[in-house]
This record gives C-alpha cells, structure tokens and sequence, in this order.
C-alpha cells in the first residue's frame, strides 16, 4: 500500500493494486463486513438480494450473465466465492436447483446479512475479503490516448481524491472504474448510479487543482473547497467522475502544435495523427477512444464542444442556454458559455440528459404544428468536400422521410435582405454583423481572464506564460474599446430577435436547421494552422450560441483519404449538427433516434480509429 505525500491529504494510505492476468484492479476503501461461514482471504462476487423468498435458479442465471457477459471488470476468479447479502431476520434459503448449478460452476456460496444502514452495506461487485474486511475491486485502464490530466477516485467520504499510478507506458495515467454490476442500484434517486464519467479541467472539483490546461494557473490557485453544481449534480445521481480531461488551454482554440503545457490529446481516428480538435479535446478523445466510458463532459462557448465531435466521430450535445448552472466553470463568455457532453451511444446521450438536466425542460414540439427543415445555405457553401457535401445530402434525404416534409434551402444573407430588422438601418446581413461575434466574445473572454493575470503578476512579479494562439487573441481583445463591446452585444440580441421572427417562426412551426461543422479534410497533429481564430460575422458556431438554442452534432459518415502517416486510405468521421429552439432539446434526441433507426443508421459508433462495423 503506498502512502500519498501529497499536500491534499499528507500521510493518507492510498489503494493497492492487483494483478490477475493482463488486467490490474485496485482494492479500494476496507469496510468491515461479517460472513459467517467466510473465514479465508479471498476474492468474490458478491449479490443483493432484494427479494421475497428463496434464491432460485434464475435470479442466479441471471446476476450471473449479466456480470460476466455485460461487466468489463468481469474475471472468472471473481465467481470461484459468491456472497449474496440480504436483509431478511432470518436466514436466507437458496433453492437446491440453484446450489447444484453453482457448485457445477466450482462456486463456494455462502449468504450474509445486511446491517440495517443502507449506506453501510457493501454494493453489488467484485471484492477482496480478509478478516472480516471487504475491498471493493476497481478495474484500471490505461490513458493511452492522453486525454486524462487526473485521474481520480472517491475517499470513504465519497470525496474525490488524486489516483497516483502509471500505465505501463512512459507519461501514461492509469484510470479506476467501478463494476458495471452497480447499475443494479439505479432508481429514479441515483439515475446515473455507476456510470463512469470525464469531467473538463475547467469544472471545479472539490479538492482537485483546476489548470484550464495552463501551467501558471494551476500554479496559481488552490484546489476548490466545492464541485460546479452541475458537476455535483451528476455526483449526487451516483455518476462516478473518473478523471479530468485536457483542454486548448483557457478554453480557447488550440491545434496540437500550439499546445504547449501539456500536450495535446491523441485523436483515435483514422490514423491516430489528427487533430482532436477543441477546446474540449481531452472528452472527445476520451469518448471515442475508450469503450469503458460512458459519458465525457466538456464546455462550448463558440464551438468547444461540437468541434470535438465532429472530428473525434462521437455524438455531443450543446444544450440549450441556461439549463444548467454555470457556478463552479471557468468563465470565458457566459452569455454563451454552456456545460456540454459527449457520447457514443445516443439512446445513452438521451438517459443522460434527462438525469442531468431534463427537470429543467418544459418545451417540446407541437404535435399540432408543422415540421420545417432548413438547409443552412450560406454555412454549407463553405464545404468544398464533395464526398461530405454527399453523406450530408443522404441524411437530409433520410430526415425528409422521417418528418414528412420537404427540406428548404434557406440563405439567411437573402432573408436578412427581404426582411430587415429595423435597427440594420439598410446594412447587409454582413455588415451589420460584421465585428460583432469578435466585440462580444473576445473582448468578456479577455476580461474574465484580467484577474488571474493580475493575480499571477502580485504572487510571481512576473507575467505567467500564455500560448501563442491565446496571447494572440488577447493582444487583439485588449484593443476592444467598451463601446464596441456594448455595440456588439446590443446587435446580437438584435440578430437573435430577427432570427427568432423571420426563421425560427416558433409559433407557426416546428424548425430544425442544419448546419456543417467544418469542412473534413487531413488535419495532422504535426502540422501548425495558416491562421488564428478570428470571427467575423455570425459563423456556423455561433448561431446556437446567439439563439441560446440546443444543439445536436451526430456522425453520419466516414471520409476515405490517403494518410500520408500509413501510407494507406484511412477514415476521417463526418457530422451534421441539428438546431431547435431553446428548450426542445429532447425534440432533437427524439427526431435524431427516429430518422436514424428508420433509415436503418446505427445509433451507436465504436470507440477505435473507425465509427462503424466494416460492413
């Protein structure tokens, strides 16, 4: 057992580990638990049993399958001992039938009585016993995609602290996961019980440095005394957060060779040498590269979530505006600033949305009401990928059948020109809209960043390093005077208002809007980008943001080209986004399931270097 030496809990014993096999576990936090008939050190599967009468052969069938079939923590040594606990006063009686079926098995079974203190009472699970003491057993993975700063694990207090232990692979973290058997717990208390979730390193965690992946604010700031609500929201319905992922530091735009702190993550697509994109690249590359994760959380401002998806192939979800608290995220622009996720199951996505924030959503569409399907001209003009150009047309064809309507081509510079608002006072789409995206996000994102660098200079007496794409968009930002800024902000509401009359025509309809992400093409992580982030007008990103609208970025394709790093025709992932109006997030979920299944699409993609089974 190793002892911790860090200053978050000095002298703290931390887990040990074992080996069976290839695979590795940690024995995590002894509790004391008394099995009458048990008295060898051993490993064992141990069963709540929460029902009436005697244990039978198919409730055994059952836990039995759906450990070793469904639990990747599964080891045949994990059943060689089964213990099933129960609450009943007297003892519990297992049917002759299924005694026989295990012992057939090579299975000792003995039963154990619960305390009555829920909390206290061992969970369904792997464990180590010795002595009257239980150690829950945790698989470990290795983070060979570099997608982890920490990985982390709960104390006896459920509190999360640091894991200290490497991969096998030099810069390699190893991640803990708890068994999957614990979902038998779920309840509409604890939706989320034993999923297995990532969190962005610009979420606060109670006890865990936050470093917005910048060295000088890690260095800066202590460790938070609470989590951002919305993180402990997914605590409280039993999520376990496994670790925190990478991100372009200060949530900004970063390519892999402009990370400098840490380096970047490592994409799994296509040849493993593309950009994971950001600035939530640590939970894209987590997601698709890593089928024991369940769900990554990230942030979007002005694309940090939907980007990742696009080019790690992996759903992601910007919801609407507003939904889920911002206390406890770092602040860039909060006017857009939203916590977001990904995932590779969208049936799962729709779970976990629901747990996390559906009691916060009222609206859906009206039965009653028309579908309107807009084809966003103006943003898919800046795809000159014929191939992507084509997978997206075939998904427009498939949501025309689902919904029963004709797609619209719409271009918003030709709409903004028959129906001005007032306040354009003649100016085109463009000019209007011209420097406002840049007036309002760069110049709060550089504001909310002046303390920590005034901050840094009092502690240091001296200026903390920033990357060049970050320095860049700061020197740029710190020239925006406050009355463009105001200007800027005054005109965005003015588009969001025109928008909302003249497009979105909630009243009258049901309005999707399709957009591109980015056009696909090679993009090497060895390579340095022509140009910095520097928006102008309303770009494809920023039209869910301005409208505080949902957002559903789904994979519906593969792009074939020939790597220059194997020499051979690899696949890059390509997605569509889907728009609503504020609050119908479950409307985008609902359609996106439907069109898929009905046009016989998989719901799910793989984790690896490719989205789907070879046909």
């Amino acid at each position: 057992m190793r002892v911790s030496t860090t200053d978050q809990h000095p002298g703290r014993m931390f887990p040990e580990e074992l080996s069976l096999g290839d695979d590795h576990f940690l024995l995590m936090w002894p509790k004391h638990f008394h099995i009458k008939d048990l008295h060898e050190v051993c490993l064992l599967t141990l069963f709540e049993f929460d029902q009436h009468g005697s244990v039978q052969l198919e409730w055994i069938k059952d836990k039995l399958n759906g450990f070793s079939a469904a639990d990747d923590t599964f080891r045949p040594e994990f059943l060689e001992t089964i213990v099933i606990s129960h609450t009943s006063n007297c003892d519990l009686r297992i049917t002759e039938e299924a005694r026989m079926y295990l012992f057939e098995k090579g299975a000792t079974v003995v039963t154990a009585r619960q305390i009555g203190i829920d909390d206290m009472n061992p969970k369904s699970g792997p464990y180590h016993y010795s002595g009257e003491i239980l150690r829950p057993l945790w698989k470990l993975y290795e983070d060979t995609h570099g997608a982890f700063l920490h990985t982390l694990v709960p104390d006896e207090n459920n509190e999360l602290l640091k894991l200290r232990t490497s991969g096998s692979v030099p810069q390699v973290l190893t991640v803990a996961v708890p068994p999957r058997i614990q979902r038998d717990g779920e309840d509409g208390k604890r939706p989320l019980q034993g999923w297995r979730i990532a969190i962005k390193d610009n979420f606060s965690i109670q006890n865990v440095r936050t470093s917005a992946c910048n060295r000088a604010y890690y260095e800066l700031y202590p460790a938070p005394l609470k989590s951002a609500t919305c993180v402990q929201k997914l605590i409280n319905a039993g999520a376990h957060v496994v670790g925190t992922t990478k991100l372009a530091s200060f949530a900004a735009t970063e390519e892999p060779m402009e990370c400098i702190d840490w380096i970047a993550p490592w994409n799994p697509r296509a040849d493993g040498y593309q950009s994971p994109a950001g600035s939530s690249s640590g939970s894209g590359v987590a997601i698709a590269a890593y089928p024991w994760l369940d769900i990554a959380v990230g942030s979007d401002t002005s694309g940090s979530g939907r980007r990742p998806g696009h080019w790690n192939g992996c759903f992601a979800m910007r919801p609407s505006h507003g939904n889920l608290s911002h206390e406890g995220l770092l602040k860039s622009f909060p006017r857009f600033d939203v916590p977001t996720f990904f995932g590779r199951d969208l049936d799962k996505c729709r779970v976990f949305a629901e747990a996390w924030y559906g009691d916060s959503l009222q609206a859906c569409f009206n039965k009653s009401k028309p579908f309107s399907l807009l084809y966003a001209l103006d943003y898919m003009a800046t795809i000159g990928n014929q191939e992507q150009l084509n997978l997206i047309d075939a998904f427009v064809s498939d949501l025309e059948v689902t919904l029963e309507v004709q797609h619209e081509r719409i271009s918003f510079d030709e709409a903004w020109k028959s129906q001005p608002p007032l306040e354009a006072k003649d100016a085109t789409l463009a000019e209007y809209m011209r420097d406002v995206s840049r007036d309002s996000f760069f110049f709060e994102d550089y504001h909310n960043f002046g303390p920590f660098r005034e901050d840094y200079r009092h502690k240091f007496g001296k200026d903390p390093y920033i990357s060049p794409p970050v320095r860049w968009q700061w020197e740029l930002s710190s020239h925006i005077t406050r009355q463009a800024n105001v200007e800027a902000l005054k005109r965005l509401e003015v588009y969001k208002d025109w928008f909302s009359k003249v497009v979105l025509k909630s009243e009258l309809q049901n309005t999707l809007i399709l957009i591109p992400i980015e056009e696909i093409s090679p993009r090497y992580r060895d390579e340095l980008p022509t140009k910095y982030f520097n928006p102008v007008g309303v770009p494809n990103l920023f039209l869910s943001p301005i409208l505080k609208a949902p957002e559903l970025t789904i994979p519906i394709g593969e792009y074939p080209y020939l790597s220059k790093v194997s020499g051979r025709v690899e696949k890059l992932p390509v997605a569509i986004s889907m728009i609503a109006a504020h609050g119908h997030d479950f409307d985008l979920f609902d359609v996106a399931l439907t069109c898929l299944r009905q046009s016989g699409r998989p719901t799910q993609v793989l984790a690896g270097n490719t989205l789907f089974p070879e046909p």
